[in-house]
């Protein structure tokens, strides 16, 4: 669920969904607008149900369909070996190589590979030593893969991860 939720910030606030939330913003005023002069409160209504709908209501249906996949997943609440290599990342039995992962989002919380058919998501507790971070980064980096920092509100986290 910390990875879903993860995925959801970094698509609103970081790619270009985060337009449409500016729409739904202008279609509200838009509504309001609409509602004084002609007196009408159909476009003020539906306006304000998108932006209810986009604001608030698409977290939630969205954090419910993550719920039943993840537990409809054969591997659900079990622990994971992971083990990160030069050629890949191996999970268990499953091999992920890194030219399938052409980006990795880090955050303080973790680490988001956007793998070819979904999201993996390695939180920062899951690195037993710093040194483990570094390892890890470099070795994507070797591989190609481009690592893109999400800051937050202070410079702390830049500075941990150069």
């Amino acid at each position: 669920m910390q990875a879903g939720k993860f995925v959801y910030d970094y698509k609103m606030n970081h790619t270009p969904k985060k337009y449409m939330g500016w729409f739904f913003i202008a279609l509200l005023q838009f509504g309001v607008v609409g509602a004084l002069l002609k007196g009408t409160l159909a476009i003020l209504l539906f306006s304000t149900i998108m932006l209810i709908y986009w604001y608030y209501l698409k977290i939630r249906i969205e954090t419910f369909y993550l719920s039943k996949k993840f537990d409809s997943e054969k591997d659900a609440n079990k622990l994971l070996q992971v083990s990160i290599k030069d050629d890949g990342i191996d999970i268990n039995e499953r091999k992920v190589l890194w030219s399938e992962i052409p980006l990795i989002i880090a955050e303080e919380k973790g680490y988001l590979l956007d793998h070819i058919s979904g999201y993996i998501f390695f939180p920062s507790k899951a690195f037993k030593k710093e040194e483990d971070k570094t390892n890890f980064i470099n070795i994507a980096k070797k591989s190609g893969t481009y690592i893109q920092r999400i800051q937050k509100s202070t410079n702390q986290f830049l500075a941990k991860t150069r």
